[in-house]
């Protein structure tokens, strides 16, 4: 399993996310602190994938479009098309909080137990469960993270195979690339490229460019090679601090490397979004009256 953390306060909010990639599956922790997710605002797929995410927040407040809000602690189960991918017309749902915790997980569709859909609701956990998802929250590890997957099979939530196909130990050339990409999670540097890692990794650009397409098709990453899943966590990156209390667009986009606010627009219109300002409108985290 490979994990890595990182820590950002910006614009009045803040940050903190732990991710874990295994080869069925990916893991996410985060906190997020007066920042808002909102699916609409998910650049539209470009290609398609059987798979689902279990999502859960821990604390916060949960609103499918046109329902009433779920408040924490909560369990759903989305379709790839509802959240890593969505497509135009899906349901979506916000998320938010002044304090608000989250734990994605995201397999094979074969993998999950329970009926998939944002529309049919949250689901019920096991007590078991729950502590194993506090657990994991408050202090994110491997360990923790085995002991959910242990958890969620034991109690009928995913299949059992889900939990045994974690691997104890990678592959030498997955675990060097990692080591270089790991400090770039951990300074959420979702602007760098090829250029700016491959001295650190100590290979040629060609050998680079082929452990990083074979770790990101290994693990399920955003497209089918290292600049397509840098596009997509960048674009994401940015719609997440745009909501910020007191983020402006620019600062946004010096900060996610896009070097300028026309850029952005750029690369907005570029996946089917309004423009950034726009976005910020429908985003930006305000306090509970």
């Amino acid at each position: 399993m490979l994990w890595a953390t990182s820590h950002l306060e910006f614009g009045g909010g803040t940050l903190r996310s732990t991710v874990f990639l295994e080869r069925r599956l990916r893991l996410h922790v985060v906190q997020r602190d007066r920042l808002l997710f909102d699916s609409a605002f998910s650049s539209p797929a470009r290609t398609s994938s059987a798979f689902v995410h279990l999502f859960v927040q821990l604390s916060g407040t949960f609103v499918i479009a046109g329902r009433p809000p779920l408040h924490a602690p909560c369990a759903l189960v989305l379709d790839e098309s509802e959240f890593d991918r969505v497509m135009p017309g899906s349901l979506t749902f916000r998320s938010f909080g002044a304090r608000c915790t989250i734990v994605e997980l995201r397999m094979p569709s074969s993998d999950i137990r329970r009926p998939i859909g944002l529309g049919l609701g949250a689901i019920d956990l096991d007590p078991s469960v729950w502590d194993a998802y506090r657990a994991l929250a408050a202090e994110p590890d491997d360990q923790g993270a085995h002991r959910l997957l242990t958890a969620l099979s034991a109690t009928g939530v995913v299949s059992p195979e889900l939990a045994a196909s974690v691997m104890t130990h990678e592959p030498d050339r997955f675990q060097r690339v990692w080591a270089v990409l790991r400090p770039l999670y951990g300074n959420i540097a979702v602007s760098a490229g090829l250029k700016d890692i491959q001295p650190l990794a100590r290979l040629s650009t060609r050998q680079l460019s082929r452990d990083l397409t074979d770790l990101i098709g290994t693990f399920g990453l955003f497209g089918g090679g290292f600049r397509e899943a840098m596009r997509v966590i960048r674009l994401r990156a940015a719609v997440l601090l745009l909501s910020a209390p007191d983020a402006t667009p620019s600062a946004v986009a010096r900060l996610v490397g896009y070097g300028s606010l026309d850029a952005m627009g750029r690369a907005f219109r570029d996946a089917k979004l309004r423009a950034p300002s726009l976005v910020q409108s429908e985003v930006r985290f305000r306090e509970a009256p």
